[in-house]
Parts: structure tokens; C-alpha cells; sequence
């Protein structure tokens, strides 16, 4: 095996970890929610709030991955995640065992999933960062897709190692996730090459962060940013809901509605992976191309959401929506990475990476809100929105097709 492919392996591993611990949380956080008293708002206000967070801190991460060199900062990332996951687990403990209620609890949730946030936040921009380096123009949307698969085992991995361990105690998956992510740090520490790094400025936090926020406005890819920020924004209304839905239509208990919803994220990250596999690596679609077919799939697997009676719908839903998600997802970070220059794909990364937490800064919480009020709205409005976004999608392709540079 080349030393680029041991590279971008290691890479797709780090992406792995992180998808994995992701996705644990998001098949515990409504059952854990619920255990310990709280609401299904206070579960999306706590996702909404570490969003801020990470959105800040992965364009800052990616910047001073170009300083401070790409494997330093994935390790920083991995180490936090770690930790963070750990405290996480130990607050939700304290909620379990009564030593804390209320909103002493969901003060101290949202605090330790936030500082979790500022250092896991490292991880996804420097190993996008990274590929861009190793990769070519031409090769750029082969290894971003690498990376979408690689989030997408991590998204098969995770449910299913918390499928069977949620049967030892709702906390244990959180628990198998902070391991592995050590363990993922140690293979990161021992085996990634390093490389130069492209700038050895000083790094100044506070206008990193100024300049982090203004990257989100370049007019070069906000576009296809703004796609990719309402994309995520839908996904999370669906995904931060469904355990409630799951409770809710089929009244079974928190374990029981774990292991479902565990199960139908499974499903959607098989899916993922067979679109990037079979579609993104095979058949090298543009960009925008993946992107068209990708949007409406998802819609299509939020329709199903709306007539759920029994859990084989839930896994039709997430399987389409999977499927799509696999391809949109590589379809947005190749449009957004070719974008810039070389000397830029550190901050793009950034950018990148940051796409999903702003579209989790509102879509758990606006997507608890609507299920509050009606338990159907989350999944209309998301599947509304996707149809939206696949008519902006084609107005752009039209867009630079018709444009002089292109």
C-alpha cells in the first residue's frame, strides 16, 4: 500500500472516530433526555447552543491548522473529544442518579457539550485540510468523498455499537466513544505523517475568529455555503426528533426507542456509504450534479417520516435519506473546496466543517419547537425545504454555466 493511501486511511479513521461518538449521542440524547426529566427543547437547545461553538471554533481550528500543521490539530480534536465525551456522560450521570435536576442540569449539559464543542471542533477541518494537500484539482471530489464515507462507516459504526451496549446502561455507548477516540488519537500520534506547514504567521484567536466569521461570507462559495448550512439545518430537524417520534407512535420505553433509532441510523449510513461508493466514486459526478440528485432522495425519505407507524418506516425513511445525504454531502465540500486557492483550502476547510454545526445551531431546537406543536411539522417543513434547495441547486448550475468563466 503507498504511503498516500496509509495517509488518506488515516485520515478517513480520524473522520470515523468522530462520526462514530456523533452519532452515539444522537441515538441516546432523546432517551437520555427524557430519563432525566427534561424536555425535548432543553435536548435542542443543547445541540443548538454547542453548534454555536463549534462553527466558531472549526474555522478558527482550520486556520491554525495551516500555522500549526494539520496533524497537531487533529490530535487536539481527538484528545478533546475524549474528554468532553466523558464529561458529558458525567453530568448525564448526575441527572440519572438525581444529585442534579432541572435547570442546574440542563445548564451544566449545555456547558459540558459547549467546551466539548471548542476542541472537537479540531479534527474534521484539519483531516479536510489535509486531503486537500495530498489531493489534486482533479482528484479533490474522489478524496472528499473518502472523507464523506468515512463519516458515513463512522455513522454505521456508532449506532451499532451503541445498539447492544444501550442494553448495559443508556450512558455506555457515550462511554465506548470517548475509548475510541483515544484509541484513534494513539494510531494519529504513532503513524500520521506531518506536513509543512503553509504559513508560520502567529495566530491570533480573537481575529481568527473575526476572520472565521467573515469566511462565512465570501462571496465566493456563500452560495453553495448557504445550500449546504439549510441541508444540514433539515437533517437535523428530522434527526434530533425522530426518537420522540419513535416514543411517541409506538409508546415503548427509552431503551427500546434507543436500539430503533440506533438501528434506522444504521440503515442511513449504509446507504451513505453505497451513493459515495457506488455513485461518487465510480461514476464522477460534478458537484452541483450530486447535489440535484442528492436533495430530493432525502426529501422523499423525509415524506416517509410523516406516515410512520412501525419501525420498518423509520428504516425506509433513513435509508433514502441516507442515500441522498451520501451524495449531497461530497457534492457540497467539493464545490466549496474548489472554489479557493490551495493557499486557502486550511480556511475553506474551516468552512467546511462548520456547515453542519451552523445548520444544528437552529435545526434541533426549531425542529423540537414544531414537534411541540405539531409532531408531522419537523418532517414538512424539512421535506419543503430540501425541495427548495434542489431548485437553488439548478438555478446555480444554470447560473455558471451561462457565466463568461465558465
Amino acid at each position: 500500500m503507498s504511503q498516500l493511501r496509509i495517509t488518506q486511511f488515516i485520515l478517513m479513521t480520524c473522520i470515523i472516530s468522530i462520526g462514530m461518538g456523533q452519532f452515539i449521542v444522537f441515538a441516546v440524547l432523546a432517551p437520555l433526555i427524557r430519563s432525566v426529566g427534561l424536555q425535548e427543547v432543553h435536548g435542542g437547545l443543547i445541540l443548538s447552543f454547542s453548534s454555536v461553538i463549534y462553527a466558531l471554533s472549526s474555522g478558527v481550528w482550520g486556520r491554525v491548522s495551516s500555522v500549526s500543521g494539520r496533524r497537531r490539530v487533529i490530535l487536539v480534536g481527538l484528545i478533546g473529544y475524549c474528554l468532553g465525551t466523558l464529561l458529558f456522560s458525567a453530568v448525564f450521570f448526575a441527572g440519572l442518579q438525581l444529585w442534579m435536576q432541572g435547570t442546574l442540569l440542563f445548564l451544566s449539559l449545555c456547558l459540558a457539550r459547549m467546551l466539548q464543542s471548542v476542541l472537537m471542533g479540531a479534527t474534521a477541518p484539519a483531516a479536510t485540510a489535509y486531503m486537500a494537500d495530498i489531493t489534486t484539482p482533479e482528484q479533490r471530489v474522489k478524496g472528499m468523498g473518502l472523507l464523506g464515507s468515512a463519516h458515513s462507516l463512522g455513522t454505521i459504526l456508532g449506532p451499532a455499537v451503541a445498539a447492544p451496549l444501550i442494553l448495559l446502561h443508556l450512558l455506555a455507548p457515550l462511554l465506548a466513544a470517548s475509548a475510541m477516540t483515544l484509541l484513534t488519537a494513539l494510531v494519529v500520534w504513532k503513524a500520521l505523517p506531518g506536513l509543512p506547514s503553509s504559513n508560520r504567521a502567529n495566530v491570533h484567536i480573537g481575529r481568527e475568529i473575526l476572520n472565521t466569521v467573515k469566511s462565512y461570507f465570501d462571496s465566493r462559495y456563500a452560495d453553495i455555503l448557504l445550500i449546504g448550512v439549510l441541508m444540514f439545518m433539515s437533517y437535523a430537524m428530522s434527526q434530533q426528533t425522530v426518537g420522540y417520534l419513535v416514543q411517541d407512535r409506538l409508546q415503548i420505553s427509552p431503551q427500546e426507542t434507543a436500539t430503533i433509532v440506533a438501528h434506522a441510523f444504521i440503515f442511513s449510513a449504509v446507504f451513505a456509504l453505497i451513493g459515495q461508493f457506488a455513485v461518487v466514486a465510480k461514476l464522477r459526478l460534478a458537484s452541483n450534479t450530486l447535489l440535484l440528485i442528492g436533495l430530493p432522495l432525502m426529501l422523499v425519505g423525509y415524506l416517509v417520516l410523516l406516515q410512520l407507524q412501525m419501525e420498518r418506516d423509520a428504516l425506509i425513511a433513513f435509508s433514502f435519506i441516507g442515500f441522498g445525504f451520501g451524495l449531497a454531502m461530497p457534492g457540497f465540500s467539493a464545490s466549496a473546496s474548489l472554489s479557493v486557492s490551495a493557499e486557502e483550502q486550511g480556511a475553506v476547510a474551516g468552512v467546511i466543517a462548520g456547515a453542519p454545526a451552523l445548520g444544528f445551531i437552529l435545526g434541533p431546537t426549531f425542529g423540537a419547537m414544531l414537534y411541540e406543536f405539531d409532531e408531522m411539522a419537523p418532517y414538512g417543513a424539512s421535506a419543503v425545504l430540501n425541495g427548495l434547495l434542489a431548485l437553488a441547486v439548478l438555478r446555480r448550475q444554470i447560473s455558471h454555466r451561462n457565466s463568461p468563466t465558465h
